[in-house]
């Protein structure tokens, strides 16, 4: 029985870090000073890497089922990236998009409903692999940093993910400033 319950006292442990993980929704790029909001503990951060002078941060949902019962795990991406002092949003999306690999099928900025952040502008697209894909993309500029939030799911599994795209487009914000040393 004292097995049994040390058992079940780790499981219980285990399972609390990973609450823990997710329980802290809004996510901070330091880099960036911006600030989004993970919809549901069904999101997880699964990893940064920096490379190309490139900072890479990926969120990765609990998987969902298509209509074809095939298992989907949606994903968000945050890329941020150096950008000149005088770099523009318009600028920056424009060359974003010239190297983009999606169809546009909508084109979004603050004010539209689905994002609030002033100083960006984004897309809805859709792109093939093995599956079909719809996304959100939002090019963004803060702290002298541009700034690529990818949101990607598939078109079988879009209907279930798009309330969950349109929490985090909408929480995009400039992170709060720590109070200065006095």
């Amino acid at each position: 029985m004292k097995r049994f319950l040390s058992i079940l006292s780790l499981l219980q442990a285990a399972l609390a870090l990973r609450a823990q993980d997710t329980a802290s929704l809004p996510r901070t790029f330091a880099e960036a000073k911006i600030t989004i909001d993970l919809p549901n503990n069904a999101w997880h951060f699964t990893g940064k890497q920096e490379k190309n002078n490139l900072v890479v941060y990926v969120f990765k949902r609990d998987e969902v089922r298509d209509s074809l019962n095939r298992s989907i795990i949606p994903n968000i991406g945050v890329i941020i990236e150096n950008v000149a002092d005088k770099m523009d949003v318009v600028t920056y999306s424009a060359k974003k998009r010239g190297s983009a690999s999606f169809d546009v099928t909508a084109m979004f900025i603050a004010g539209d409903g689905k994002i609030n952040f002033v100083n960006a502008v984004g897309y809805k697209g859709t792109y093939t692999d093995a599956f079909e894909h719809i996304v959100y993309v939002v090019h963004a500029i803060n702290n002298k940093k541009g700034i690529q939030i990818i949101l990607d799911t598939t078109t079988g599994t879009f209907d279930q993910i798009e309330p969950e795209f349109f929490e985090v487009l909408r929480s995009i914000r400039k992170s709060k400033e720590p109070p200065k040393p006095s």
